[in-house]
């Protein structure tokens, strides 16, 4: 098998639900991802599908790091 060139590892990305103007205090969180596992090999194709807002457009931010995720690991190789 071709080596791993991307390695996703229990990918959280929760967003803070805040109340308050002065003083901002975190009254909850809204789970953007949960969980996301996968390998990418060298000259593998990915595509990520779903339905809207179930966090697509998350992944691909925390993959470009324009995010940080609240869990979990990206690692790329190669």
């Amino acid at each position: 098998m071709a080596e791993a060139i991307l390695e996703v590892s229990g990918l959280v990305k929760h967003y803070p639900l805040t109340r308050g103007i002065l003083f901002r205090k975190q009254v909850g969180s809204v789970k953007a991802v949960d969980g996301v596992d996968f390998t990418l090999h060298r000259g593998e194709t990915l595509g990520i599908v779903g339905e809207s807002g179930c966090g697509k457009s998350t992944v691909a931010k925390l993959l470009v790091n324009l995010e940080r995720p609240t869990a979990g690991s990206i690692k790329y190789k190669g």
